[in-house]
């Protein structure tokens, strides 16, 4: 299946997925309206995040968003301020996760250009998840207590590509929804398609501090045998992803059957 129908297309981005319509196994559907996922989009001139244009201005209010959560780190956030939540006028919720792929200004790239890394692949990302998960299940348990709580529909999650630290979150909630594995893999796997040849944004970067950009590309991709690789790994660890987040990120199965309930139709 493809699920490029997901794609909301608002000027100046490219990665604004509705969730809604998403099928579960046992035959529900993830509501439309109410989770959104996206890159971080700014006010003004940048090379490197999704633009506002102001003629998007009316689109992006029909969305009546009430949350947005900008899961960048503090340094990418400062920077670059979210403009989902100035233009739309909804409550903007920080909840910074260091570990970032795609992006100037993030973790990996950093070390990357500092040579600490010497290459960025497949491997290198499914590694990159499990830390993620290892040293942020406090955030990423908030981030999913939000939608536990109805007054805060409709959300919008967002991080610098939409690809990594969000498309982790949104599997999170995907597969506690019920939504099949190969299409939780899918939903991940299209920012890859939707941003396609990113590293050439970049390439500056890597030419600058002499090397050559293929020794990146893999971050600027979204490989789903990362993701796959990554879910069989709660799997093995936790029992499942409801494992994980009654775990270490500390939820209630009360925060769970309040998310089915808020972002499920029948």
């Amino acid at each position: 299946m493809t699920l490029e129908h997901t794609r909301l297309a608002l000027p100046g981005t490219s990665n604004l997925r509705d969730l809604g319509g998403l099928r579960t196994v046992d035959g529900r559907s993830v509501s439309a309206g109410v989770l959104y996922r996206s890159e971080a989009m700014v006010i003004g001139d940048s090379d490197t995040y999704a633009v506002y244009r102001p003629e998007a201005r009316d689109a992006l209010g029909s969305l009546g968003l009430r949350t947005v959560v900008d899961l960048r780190a503090e340094r990418e956030s400062v920077r670059a301020p979210s403009a989902w939540a100035d233009v739309s006028g909804a409550n903007l919720v920080t909840l910074p996760i260091a570990e970032g792929g795609e992006g100037a200004d993030t973790n990996y790239m950093r070390m990357l250009l500092d040579g600490e890394i010497a290459r960025f692949d497949a491997d290198s990302m499914f590694e990159f998840y499990i830390r993620m998960l290892s040293r942020r299940s406090d955030v990423l348990g908030e981030a999913f207590r939000l939608l536990a709580d109805p007054s805060n529909l409709p959300v919008l999650v967002h991080c610098a590509a939409g690809k990594d630290r969000t498309g982790v979150f949104v599997a999170l909630v995907l597969s506690v929804l019920g939504v099949p594995r190969e299409v939780v893999v899918e939903d991940y796997a299209l920012t890859g398609i939707l941003r396609p040849n990113r590293i050439d944004t970049y390439a500056h970067l890597f030419h600058d501090a002499g090397l050559d950009p293929e020794v990146g590309r893999g971050l600027f991709e979204s490989p789903a045998e990362a993701m796959h690789s990554t879910l069989e790994h709660l799997d093995a660890e936790y029992g499942g992803v409801v494992g994980y987040l009654t775990g270490p990120c500390g939820l209630l199965d009360s925060d769970i059957d309040a998310v089915r309930e808020n972002l499920l139709v029948s």
